[in-house]
């Protein structure tokens, strides 16, 4: 079996969504340059009854023909009128339901890096002491995280993201701080029985600071990417072509 029978598939799927991307891009050019020509030739229709009734009221008074062209004239201007008001309105709508879901997609951004700023603090309180730790600080050290806990978890039951890849990052981040406030538990009980933390817990609580921050990398390249993706759909995600066969 050659390589280029092995990676044909792949490589006819790659090509077909290409030439599908152009397609459309083309069409979108055809139906965006037809809806010119188009209000113009309505114009042009509305100057030329507006011109005919103008002449034929000057020429022979106002009569039933010079009606006639003015009625022709408001039709094609009403029809015109119209049909720019719908494509408006759908164009206007898309923008607004973009920069709601663009708002949204912003507080879930605060919400990961604040999360990954109470992670850090935590950790740096932690990793940094020459004084044993109290209750007291694991106390403070949860309601930082639980804090956090609380403010992605009403992000996640949200089911109007922008995109998919909202809602898996902000998953991630759930996780990664519902298993600190979990570790955050257990030291508490460590502590309340008179011991310090070793090693592997202190990792434990300190790793998902650097996991938070590069997880709020990772949501600016996503976001990046599907701001991309409204720019070329026209403020709408674009529909991909599924490949029949899987």
């Amino acid at each position: 079996m050659t390589q280029s029978s092995v990676g044909g598939p792949e490589q006819s799927v790659r090509t077909s969504l290409a030439l599908w991307k152009r397609a459309k891009r083309q069409w979108r050019w055809i139906i965006n340059s037809l809806g010119f020509v188009l209000y113009a030739a309505a114009i042009l229709l509305i100057g030329v009854s507006s011109w005919a009734a103008t002449s034929d009221v000057l020429i022979s008074g106002w009569n039933s023909d010079a009606a006639a062209w003015v009625q022709a004239a408001g039709s094609i201007a009403a029809i015109a009128g119209a049909a720019w008001l719908a494509q408006s309105e759908e164009r206007r709508a898309r923008r607004m339901r973009r920069e709601y879901y663009e708002e949204a997609a912003w507080y879930v951004r605060f919400a990961i890096v604040q999360a990954q700023l109470e992670s850090h603090i935590i950790a740096d309180q932690l990793a940094n002491r020459s004084t044993p730790i109290s209750e007291g600080d694991v106390r403070e050290w949860l309601q930082r995280a639980r804090t956090s806990a609380t403010s992605l978890n009403a992000l996640s039951s949200r089911t109007d993201h922008i995109h998919p890849a909202v809602t898996q990052v902000l998953s991630n981040a759930k996780v990664l701080i519902d298993d600190l406030v979990d570790d955050l538990g257990r030291l508490m009980k460590r502590i309340g029985e008179g011991k310090q933390p070793d090693s592997l817990v202190i990792a434990r609580i300190v790793e998902p600071h650097r996991a938070l921050l590069d997880l709020a990398k990772l949501y600016d390249e996503r976001m990046r990417g599907i701001r991309v993706a409204l720019d070329e759909g026209g403020d709408a995600l674009p529909i991909k072509v599924w490949n029949a066969e899987g």
